[in-house]
């Protein structure tokens, strides 16, 4: 009996939970509103027609982001698909966020027939949030998809001690020219130089770190970090550490912190 009676009360419970009111949420159609969308966090939103949506991130001074939004939807027979980026600095979206270059790098979002996407880049100037304003510019509701991601490039090892010279090897994968910056660290994580690559489309370059700021005096090691615009694996790195009185190199690849496989909500 007493068993019965007890079924009975988690029955009693679990249907009250199933009829209680959810919380309420405003929509992120305002820039106060904006939800938060983590790096590498693919977002699907409905859009109504001719209205923007707001999201938030955090992010870190000399760092690369893209940002990314597309509609894989609507089709030119229902209205087609048009989707725009705007970056800002404060919550209410009224100073744009320094840093950002709006060159649509391939694999391309923008210009495509009936689905015209946007990627724009942003390598901040200071720690802190920014406000992204996503805007449905047909006439038609659709589902837009959201995507930030971080593209900055680690290498974790140099070395400049005695007859060594390193150096930092780049190559854009990408159609588009683009701007590389290259940003060398002491082993204590203090900055001692930096430097920035121009690189034509499918260009290479390498950069000698001796020849960088402070990095060839005491102490002789460190690391460094690449950023730039463009999409995920945009560019490919290296660095070199080579004694040619010796005869002895050695590699230290850089690599993303984030790739392209994502999670979605």
């Amino acid at each position: 009996m007493r068993r019965r009676i007890a079924m009975m009360c988690v029955s009693t419970v679990a249907l009250l939970g199933l009829f209680a009111p959810a919380p309420a949420f405003a929509a992120n159609t305002t820039c106060p509103n904006a939800d938060f969308i983590f790096p590498g966090e693919r977002a699907q939103y409905f859009a109504a027609a001719s209205t923007s949506l707001f999201f938030k991130t955090k992010v870190v001074a000399g760092r690369s982001y893209a940002v990314m939004a597309w509609a894989p939807f609507n089709d030119a027979g229902e209205g087609g698909a048009s989707v725009g980026i705007d970056m800002f600095s404060d919550s209410n979206c009224t100073t744009f966020a320094a840093g950002v270059n709006t060159t649509d790098y391939e694999p391309q979002l923008f210009g495509i027939p009936s689905h015209s996407g946007d990627h724009d880049n942003i390598i901040p100037t200071a720690d802190g949030t920014i406000y992204i304003n996503v805007t449905n510019f047909v006439a038609v509701g659709t589902t837009v998809h959201v995507l930030v991601m971080e593209t900055t490039l680690f290498s974790p090892w140099w070395f400049t001690g005695g007859t060594n010279q390193a150096f930092v090897e780049v190559r854009n994968n990408m159609s588009q020219a683009t701007t590389a910056t290259v940003t060398l660290y002491k082993n204590t994580g203090v900055v001692c130089g930096t430097t920035q690559v121009v690189l034509a489309a499918h260009a290479n370059a390498a950069v000698l770190v001796n020849s960088v700021g402070t990095c060839a005096t005491t102490p002789f090691w460190g690391s460094a970090q690449i950023a730039f615009p463009g999409t995920p694996g945009g560019l490919a790195a290296n660095t070199t550490t080579i004694d040619v009185p010796n005869g002895t190199s050695f590699d230290s690849p850089f690599t993303p912190r984030m790739v392209w496989g994502t999670f979605s909500r």
